[in-house]
């Protein structure tokens, strides 16, 4: 899975974490799906948990689904953050904190057009500070899922090693 998909991925857990309630259940947050592939393929008769049909409207439960459960529509703004961060992450330019934050920050409100002319709608460095923390918590989140998949495949590689008879004492 590519670097913006896994990225995607762990935003979306992040933010359900928001909705976990004492009891250990996501606190439901039901959105109207606009995806008709989504709705195409689904089974009207038998719906997962997650999907429902309210006043003829087919609705996802964002906050009990997984990022991969999520209708297209609804996975739009994850993965469009994800695709912004791993291209940061990817870049050989070596960013300051501030340089990220400003990156994310910009590319958020081209996407969020209410927020134009807002409280929000300033440089990254005028934000409030928890508003600062939301943009580079995504940055932090894909630095994480790059040491992951950087931790999977050199496991992959240690098999392979382990075969090999690195004993110094052995080799003589």
């Amino acid at each position: 899975m590519k670097l913006a998909e896994q990225i995607a991925s762990k935003l979306h857990e992040d933010w359900r974490k928001t909705r976990l309630t004492e009891t250990g259940v996501y606190e439901p947050r039901w959105k109207k799906v606009k995806d008709e592939s989504f709705i195409l393929k689904l089974d009207l008769e038998n719906l997962p948990a997650n999907v429902r049909i309210n006043e003829g409207v087919v609705e996802i439960d964002i906050a009990n689904s997984t990022y991969q459960q999520l209708s297209a529509d609804w996975q739009v703004e994850n993965k469009a953050a994800a695709e912004v961060v791993a291209e940061v992450l990817e870049s050989d330019k070596d960013y300051s904190i501030d340089e990220v934050g400003e990156i994310i920050h910009t590319e958020w409100l081209k996407r969020n057009d209410w927020a134009k002319g807002g409280e929000l709608d300033v440089p990254f460095v005028d934000l409030p500070k928890n508003e600062q923390n939301k943009d580079l918590a995504q940055y932090y989140i894909g630095i994480e899922t790059m040491e992951q998949i950087l931790d999977a495949e050199i496991q992959q590689t240690l098999p392979g090693l382990k075969n090999k008879n690195t004993n110094p004492e052995m080799r003589k």
